[in-house]
C-alpha cells in the first residue's frame, strides 16, 4: 500500500503551508516540519511568488500506521474510524460499531493488529511503537495485569520458586515491571524472542533466607494437614 508521508504545498508562507497539511492529516502544525524548497511562479506577474514548501509530519510512522489501519478497515468493510490520540504519543484510537469485531477476544484482535503494523512499518530508528487502543481497552488490560502482577508476586513469596507469565507486549511488560519494581522479595525480567517474550517473576537475591523461612512454614502447614485431616 502507497503511503503519503510528506506534501509539497505551494502557498504564500510557511505557516499557511503548515496549516494546509494541518487540515489534511488532522495533525497539529506542531507535530510538522516545513522545509522552504523553492519558488513558484508568478501568475502573469501580478501577483507575489509563492513558497514551494515540503512539509513531513514529525510522526511519520504513526500516520503512516493510521492510513494503513484505514485502507485495511475499507477492504474489510469494518464500520471504524481511527484518529490520533491527543493525549497520548503514537496511539491511534479506534471506534465505532464494529469496533468490537476488531477488538476480539480478551482485546487479541488489537494486539494481533498492533504486532502487525509495527512488523510491517516500523523501521529501526522510528523509535516508539505505535499502539492502539479501542473501548477504553488498555486502562481496563492496565488494571488487570496490575492485579496479574501482585497475585503473582505473592505466589512467587508463598512458593519460592520463580513464575512465567504468558507472552505479553512491550507495554504490558512494562505495566508488570512497574508495579513490582519496588518490592524488596521480588524481581522480575524479560525473556524469549517477540512475539513469545514473557516475564518471569522471581524471588529477589538477598531475601532467600525469609523466603525459605516462608516456604518451610507451608511445608510444615501441609504436612499437618495431611497427618490431621478435617473432618468432614
Amino acid at each position: 500500500m502507497e503511503q503519503v508521508i510528506q506534501l509539497v504545498l505551494e502557498a504564500a508562507s510557511v505557516e499557511e503551508a503548515l496549516e494546509q497539511a494541518s487540515k489534511r492529516w488532522g495533525l497539529p502544525s506542531e507535530d510538522l516540519i516545513a522545509e522552504v524548497i523553492g519558488e513558484g511562479k508568478k501568475f502573469l506577474g501580478l501577483f507575489g511568488t509563492k513558497l514551494k514548501v515540503k512539509i513531513e509530519p514529525k510522526r511519520s510512522l504513526l500516520l503512516k500506521s493510521q492510513n494503513f489501519l484505514s485502507e485495511l478497515m475499507n477492504l474489510m468493510e469494518l464500520r471504524v474510524t481511527s484518529e490520533l490520540s491527543g493525549d497520548e504519543n503514537n496511539m491511534i484510537l479506534i471506534e465505532g460499531q464494529d469496533s468490537s469485531i476488531l477488538l476480539g477476544r480478551h482485546g487479541d484482535g488489537l494486539k494481533a493488529l498492533e504486532y502487525l503494523l509495527n512488523l510491517a512499518l516500523r523501521s529501526p530508528g522510528d523509535g516508539a511503537r505505535v499502539r492502539l487502543d479501542s473501548g477504553g481497552y488498555r486502562e481496563r488490560r492496565k488494571q488487570s495485569l496490575i492485579r496479574l502482577a501482585e497475585a503473582t508476586a505473592r505466589k512467587v513469596v508463598e512458593q519460592g520458586r520463580p513464575i512465567r507469565l504468558e507472552p505479553m507486549l512491550s507495554w504490558e511488560r512494562w505495566v508488570i515491571h512497574t508495579t513490582l519494581k519496588e518490592r524488596s522479595d521480588v524481581e522480575t525480567q524479560s525473556v524469549g524472542e517477540s512475539p513469545d517474550r514473557k516475564i518471569v517473576v522471581m524471588p529477589k537475591i538477598g531475601s532467600a533466607e525469609r523466603q525459605e523461612s516462608v516456604v518451610v512454614k507451608n511445608r510444615s502447614r501441609q504436612n499437618r494437614q495431611r497427618r490431621f485431616p478435617r473432618r468432614p
